[in-house]
């Protein structure tokens, strides 16, 4: 006996996918700072932009909001989740630590299948050229890429809460990272700095020698924090008024 959807079924399968999409899109506008910090997310704006209705929408922001990449405010709509220097640091702490432990479980239990994902999760980021636009959506593709090297690094971790938790703050992060990405992203010596890190911490990891891997990654992140933490904090204090750089977009909402 076949069985056939019914039209009610059938266009909350279409407003779920839409808001899929519609979430998708929009972290990625939020991450990159092409949506800035507390700017105000209109629906007339967002359904120009996105080109889908209210109801997918809603549940996209909704989602958005539960993922502290969106504020909802009482009789005001919503917004997009301002940037501040207690939550980088709290972020980063937490990452750093969750991130290490992660990573040590991945070395302990992974596979030889885990280590090709590894390696080519590597090499497709070095394939990569750096883009021209820090804004555009190259960016957005290099950006996926080198978070898929690192998500490759720690996904033979058994403990899926673990893991879990290092996505959320992995997606808080992202935010504050493509600060520096933005500001660095014709320089040699940082896109050297970057590709050293990494390939001492693949080899590292490939070789099994936990310690040493786990040292290397809190090193990596420890760098790219300290600088992400100077920008805002140059920003942010009282001084001459300075002409706004496109770079420094992403740090308005304080």
């Amino acid at each position: 006996m076949t069985s056939s959807a019914s039209p009610l079924d059938a266009g909350r399968r279409t407003t779920a996918t839409s808001a899929d999409e519609v979430e998708q899109r929009l972290s990625t506008d939020i991450c990159s700072g092409r949506l800035e910090p507390g700017a105000k997310l209109a629906f007339g704006m967002l359904r120009e932009r996105y080109g889908v209705g209210i109801s997918p929408l809603r549940e996209a922001l909704q989602r958005l909001v539960s993922q502290n990449l969106v504020i909802a405010e009482s009789h005001i709509g919503f917004r997009v989740a301002p940037l501040s220097l207690d939550e980088l640091q709290d972020v980063h702490g937490l990452r750093k630590q969750l991130c290490s432990d992660a990573l040590r479980n991945s070395i302990a239990n992974g596979s030889i299948a885990w280590e090709a994902q590894v390696l080519a999760a590597s090499h497709a980021l070095g394939r990569m050229p750096i883009p021209n636009d820090p804004y555009g959506e190259d960016a957005d593709r290099w950006e996926e890429s080198h978070r898929q090297l690192h998500w490759s690094l720690i996904s033979a971790c058994r403990s899926k809460w673990l893991l879990q938790f290092c996505r959320m703050l992995d997606a808080q992060y992202i935010r504050y990272r493509r600060i520096v990405l933005a500001r660095n992203w014709h320089s040699k010596n940082f896109s050297e700095r970057i590709h050293r890190e990494h390939t001492a911490l693949i080899d590292a990891t490939i070789n099994r020698h936990a310690d040493l891997a786990v040292k290397l990654l809190v090193a990596h992140f420890d760098g790219n924090a300290q600088d992400l933490l100077r920008l805002m904090q140059e920003q942010l204090s009282p001084g001459p008024a300075r002409t706004p750089k496109k770079a420094g977009r992403l740090a308005t909402a304080k």
